[in-house]
């Protein structure tokens, strides 16, 4: 009897083994779903642009070059920038303007993303930008639930959600700062320093009287004030954003799933090829010039000649 018992509970064991083996077979393999560091892309680079990285250094912006965040995006006179993320937002920043790129994190997608053909962002992103001085006009795709798009200022904060905007905020440098929010489509909630949330709807603005220290350039009061959009914000927004859009309708963003390979990887991985296809030209080159010297030092023939008659 004890014996029947025994071959019973070693066969129900190893059945039990068998079935979670094969449910672990079965089983989907997990995906990494975190959020990365999401890509950037500067193009339609204008005059004196210049990016200072974490790491303190300072390199002058040329198309198609990547940022990353962390950085923060310095214009001079007369310059300006079209940035272009992987969640399909861009961002015009003008002359005489300093943005920082405090966050921008996006979860994984899975094919190559054309920004020309994006409606809505693809994945789930966060980001978080500092106007520290300066102004930029944006457009942000429509953002899923869980994303967020925020800019931060020294009066405020805008946070953003599938809108077409602009934002700009510029010290006299005597006691005094200008600052407004325009919003072309979409909407905006506009959190200022002291004061409760403003919605800023489509074609409305927000303006804000500022006080500065002229010493430490520390905002000390502000005043908001709601208005609607002037004809001339209006029309800057939409000339900049269609500006933008065209600029950035050739830029493509490769899969996170099937890559990290980072832009500067990919131009090194380039110029490496391109070094080999001109050393394997150079080869070729030489084998030819070669054959050709063979062909020209064999003794030639006539008719008659040659002959051992």
């Amino acid at each position: 009897m004890k014996a029947r018992l025994l071959a019973v509970f070693v066969l129900g064991v190893a059945a039990m083994s068998l079935t979670l083996n094969v449910r672990g077979q079965n089983a989907p393999a997990p995906q990494n779903t975190a959020p990365a560091i999401g890509q950037i892309r500067a193009v339609r680079v204008v005059g004196d642009v210049k990016v200072m990285h974490a790491n303190k250094t300072t390199v002058a912006i040329k198309d198609n070059d990547a940022l990353t965040q962390g950085d923060t995006i310095v214009t001079g006179k007369d310059a300006s920038v079209v940035l272009v993320f992987s969640n399909g937002s861009t961002v015009n920043l003008a002359q005489d303007s300093q943005l920082a790129i405090d966050q921008f994190l996006q979860d994984p997608f899975g094919q190559e993303i054309k920004v020309a053909e994006l409606t809505a962002e693809p994945t789930t992103s966060h980001t978080k930008l500092n106007l520290t001085y300066g102004e930029l006009v944006g457009n942000v795709k429509k953002l899923k639930g869980d994303s967020s798009f925020l800019v931060q200022t020294p009066v405020g904060a805008a946070g953003i959600r599938g809108t077409t905007f602009m934002l700009t905020y510029r010290p006299s440098g005597t006691g005094q700062a200008f600052f407004s929010l325009s919003t072309s489509t979409g909407e905006m909630i506009f959190q200022s320093t002291n004061g409760e949330p403003v919605p800023v709807p489509a074609d409305k603005a927000v303006q804000v009287q500022v006080t500065v220290d002229s010493t430490t350039g520390a905002v000390t009061a502000v005043q908001v004030q709601s208005t609607d959009i002037s004809q001339a914000a209006k029309a800057t927004i939409e000339a900049q954003v269609t500006q933008a859009l065209q600029t950035a309708a050739g830029t493509t963003f490769v899969s996170q799933n099937t890559t990290n390979t980072s832009t500067g990887d990919q131009n090194n991985q380039q110029n490496q090829n391109q070094d080999q296809n001109q050393q394997n030209q150079n080869q070729q080159n030489q084998d030819q010039n070669q054959q050709n010297t063979q062909q020209q030092n064999l003794p030639r023939t006539t008719p008659g000649d040659g002959g051992t008659g």
